[in-house]
């Protein structure tokens, strides 16, 4: 903010990486505004990524467009590393309230004797260190979504308060004698089976109603096959223009184990092996050496395998599903049938 509103001021600022630039004197709705603008930006860092063709990710990205527009609450599940949070900025994106805060929160960080001051604030003097007012997640997130990443992270304590919160709709921070009633669309995310937690006496039965009333579960990448050379590409490219590096695409045998690979650790763990494979390229492609992908063994035996074996280790498994039939097997990995033959006798399968 400033008294001067020169364009060469304005300019300067965003050069220096202002977000947006204001003149005083500044309106509140305005600077609320702006404010909300920021928080809710999509950002182009892998993350806002290619939403899938396969048919699990059209259900579920069928289920985020039928209820974004709703004040409901949504609970988000699936694995950890498959996209949660995205599908929550997707719901916040498509929402009546997208031009207002996104605030995502990871709950595992709420520890129980700050849980008020995180969620509610506090006034100054309140407590130790408590050296000027604090906004909490309600107030910062209001009009907004508040997302609570691994809400079974919360202690029971915690649970209770946020339920309380949720029922009378109201806070008060620390230290204020006065409450605040919130508008906050609020969504939760989680990698546990929650009903198992209710059973053992971890999770409160009413606040999981309460962040239940809908549930969209995301799939792991495993079960949407068809969505992995597309989004391995989208990161290449994302990865390419981020580290400058041109990169003209995956070799054959890369892209064959891209898509043979499980993926354990989903979207998370294949964006950061496109963007290590990315860094490693020498030559414009990426390679099988370059993924460093195991398709056979265990992890811990991953490093001791040379490349060749990896790719030798390929072959066989590629070979051995298409029943031994040399010509499927050539189309299989995306290679010419006279290429194929000279790999396996490189290698003495033939």
């Amino acid at each position: 903010m400033t008294n001067y509103g020169q364009v060469e001021n304005a300019v300067e600022a965003m050069q220096l990486g202002a977000a947006n630039y204001l003149c005083k004197p500044v309106q509140p709705d305005k600077l609320l505004e702006a404010i909300g603008k920021i928080f809710s930006r999509s950002r182009n860092d892998g993350s806002e990524f290619y939403r899938g063709e396969s048919a699990k990710a059209w259900e579920m990205y069928r289920l985020v467009g039928l209820v974004a527009r709703s004040d409901i609450s949504v609970l988000i599940r699936g694995a950890s590393g498959t996209g949660k949070e995205h599908i929550a900025r997707e719901l916040h994106e498509q929402s009546h309230r997208r031009n207002k805060p996104f605030v995502p929160v990871d709950c595992g960080t709420i520890t129980g004797d700050l849980a008020k001051s995180e969620f509610f604030g506090h006034r100054k003097g309140t407590f130790t260190g408590a050296y000027g007012d604090r906004c909490g997640l309600f107030q910062t997130a209001d009009r907004g979504t508040l997302f609570l990443d691994e809400i079974g992270n919360l202690s029971p304590e915690t649970q209770m308060l946020l339920l309380r919160a949720l029922q009378e709709r109201r806070y008060k921070p620390v230290g204020s004698i006065r409450e605040y009633a919130f508008d906050v669309r609020l969504v939760a995310a989680t990698n546990e089976n929650l009903e198992r937690a209710i059973s053992e006496g971890r999770f409160r039965e009413d606040l999981f109603h309460r962040l239940n009333e809908f549930t969209i579960n995301v799939p792991p990448l495993s079960e949407c096959g068809e969505d992995i050379l597309p989004l391995a590409e989208f990161f290449m490219k994302h990865f390419s223009e981020k580290h400058r590096k041109p990169i003209r695409g995956f070799n054959s045998l890369a892209a064959v184990s891209l898509q043979k690979y499980p993926w354990p650790s989903n979207i998370r763990e294949l964006k950061n092996c496109i963007q290590r494979a990315v860094l490693l390229s020498a030559d414009g492609w990426i390679s099988l050496e370059g993924l460093n992908l195991d398709l056979t063994v265990g992890r811990e035996e991953t490093a001791s395998l040379s490349e060749e074996e990896k790719e030798k280790r390929l072959l066989l498994k590629t070979l051995e599903e298409a029943e031994g039939n040399r010509a499927r097997t050539a189309r299989m990995i995306g290679i010419s049938r006279t290429s194929l033959y000279e790999k396996l006798k490189k290698y003495r399968i033939i």
